[in-house]
C-alpha cells in the first residue's frame, strides 16, 4: 500500500467512517487515535536472540500502545497458542516480569467480554438508564 492510500485509511479510521483497522507492525508506531479501545495481537511479536526466539518487548510496547491513549483507558488482547513446551505462555511471563506488569490470561470470549464490560461499566450503566 502506497503512504497516500495509508493516509487517506488513517483520516478514515480518526473519522471513524469504520470502528475495525486490521494492520501489521507498521501501524504499531506513530498512529494517534484517542478512540482506540481495544487491541489485538493475533501473535507474540519475537526477535531472534542468537537462536533463541525471545519476546521483542519494544514492539509488543508499540502495539498495545495504541490503546489507552491521551489518559483514557483501553484494553489489550492477545491471542495466545499454547504449544506442546508451554513456549507461548513463557513469552508473555516474560513480557509481564520485563514491564512488571500483570497480564490477566483469560480462557474465553466471555472472560474477555466481562474483563471488557467491567473497564466500560459507566458506559453500561448510562446506557441502560
Amino acid at each position: 500500500m502506497d503512504n497516500a492510500e495509508r493516509d487517506r485509511i488513517m483520516d478514515a479510521f480518526r473519522m471513524q467512517e469504520f470502528n475495525t483497522l486490521i494492520t501489521t507492525n507498521v501501524m504499531g508506531r506513530g498512529i494517534d487515535v484517542p478512540e482506540v479501545d481495544i487491541v489485538i495481537n493475533f501473535d507474540i511479536p519475537q526477535i531472534s536472540n542468537e537462536g533463541y526466539m525471545e519476546p521483542d518487548y519494544a514492539n509488543y510496547l508499540h502495539r498495545i500502545g495504541r490503546t489507552g491513549r491521551f489518559g483514557t483507558d483501553g484494553i489489550a488482547l492477545t491471542l495466545v497458542e499454547r504449544d506442546e513446551d508451554g513456549v507461548n505462555p513463557h513469552m508473555m511471563k516474560k513480557i509481564a516480569e520485563y514491564y512488571n506488569a500483570e497480564i490477566k490470561e483469560v480462557g474465553s470470549i466471555e472472560e474477555f467480554l466481562k474483563v471488557y464490560k467491567e473497564m466500560r461499566k459507566y458506559l453500561y450503566d448510562t446506557e441502560s438508564g
